[in-house]
């Protein structure tokens, strides 16, 4: 009688302990800003601790592998509980491998931006949450174009005059990405939209123009020819060391600049254009898996959502906020980043990326 009691406690204490277990919830980002690891970690830590049911799990995948290992898990049905995805990858990924319908799990996304929701709204159900809206913007070197005699350029032209400007043996006037990845999407797009092409007519001549700007510009010696390996995080590091002049580049890479070099002097702008400045707008979409552990991953979303939350932590990403409510009352006091809200609101500046294509 008395083992059958102790082995029937034993039995309850196994039992209590695997009740206690928490259902693990993975999560992948390719983000390669330290700060923004950080802020993650410390908004997943937050929530492990709030609750004691859920633990989540971060996971960093480097930005030129994110995409194909993200597409190979999708398709052997190993996708993780929550990816990261960037809005111009999101319905090619959703098209692959349906995400999980959050229309009606998250009642927040009421409250989104239209513009920001697009990318993950496919005939008028809503798969996924938008996390922040970035959009590119010109950074340039206030120390060398004061000491060469130049203003900020708003053509294509005083462009073009100004990186020449100011290059020398040490500093070359302009770089951008030219990796095979999305983020040279968010450099050359604007250059190719603002003088009249497009992806759909790249053969054409207006589209032609934004080819032959920066083979003049590589010809000159303006064009950093290290553009064609390098990150977007490759380029604030380069801006940063003041080896480049200009560079476009979203608000994300503002605190990298101050953290990376305090003294150097920089200012934004809009990208220069013709008529009208064009930009590209995009930025990271949460996309949960449609799977038996969907509810418990969609608790963590629904964490994110939350209005006052978002107020205290989407400031510290460099992101615009995907509410438009909490975005006008963004960086009030830092005249760099609320340059970007600026841009955000010029009629016909922003055109969103969806699937490698630009759409008003």
């Amino acid at each position: 009688m008395t083992v059958s009691l102790c082995s029937c406690a034993g039995c309850r204490k196994k039992e209590e302990t695997k009740a206690k277990e928490k259902e693990t919830i993975e999560l992948w980002h390719y983000w390669d800003i330290p700060d923004n690891q950080r802020h993650l970690e410390e908004l997943v830590e937050q929530f492990n601790k709030m609750q004691e049911d859920i633990e989540i799990e971060v996971s960093y995948i480097p930005d030129e592998d994110f995409k194909k290992q993200l597409a190979l898990a999708m398709s052997e049905e190993k996708m993780p509980d929550i990816a990261v995805v960037d809005s111009s990858d999101f319905q090619f990924l959703h098209h692959m491998k349906a995400f999980a319908d959050l229309t009606d799990a998250i009642p927040e996304l009421k409250e989104y931006n239209e513009k920001a929701l697009e990318p993950c709204t496919i005939d008028g159900r809503i798969y996924g949450q938008p996390f922040g809206v970035n959009c590119t913007g010109m950074f340039y070197n206030k120390k060398l174009l004061e000491e060469n005699g130049c203003e900020v350029p708003e053509s294509w032209e005083e462009f073009q005059e100004t990186a020449a400007k100011i290059s020398n043996e040490d500093v070359k006037g302009f770089a951008i990405t030219a990796l095979q990845t999305e983020e040279s999407m968010y450099e050359f797009l604007p250059i190719l939209w603002s003088m009249g092409g497009d992806v759909y007519r790249i053969a054409e001549e207006n589209s032609k123009k934004a080819f032959l700007l920066l083979d003049q510009m590589e010809k000159e010696g303006s064009l950093s020819l290290q553009s064609i390996s390098l990150t977007m995080g490759d380029l604030t590091n380069q801006f940063l060391k003041g080896k480049i002049g200009i560079m476009f580049n979203s608000s994300m890479a503002i605190d990298s600049i101050r953290e990376g070099n305090p003294d150097l002097e920089f200012g934004v702008a809009p990208i220069p254009g013709g008529e009208t400045s064009v930009s590209v707008a995009g930025g990271e979409i949460l996309a949960v898996a449609e799977n038996e552990k969907k509810e418990y991953a969609i608790r963590f979303l629904k964490f994110l959502a939350d209005k006052d939350r978002m107020k205290e932590y989407i400031d510290a990403f460099g992101f615009l906020a995907p509410r438009q409510d909490i975005m006008e009352q963004q960086f009030a006091e830092d005249p760099e980043k609320r340059t970007f809200i600026k841009c955000i609101r010029l009629p016909g500046f922003v055109r969103f990326l969806r699937n490698g294509h630009g759409f008003p």
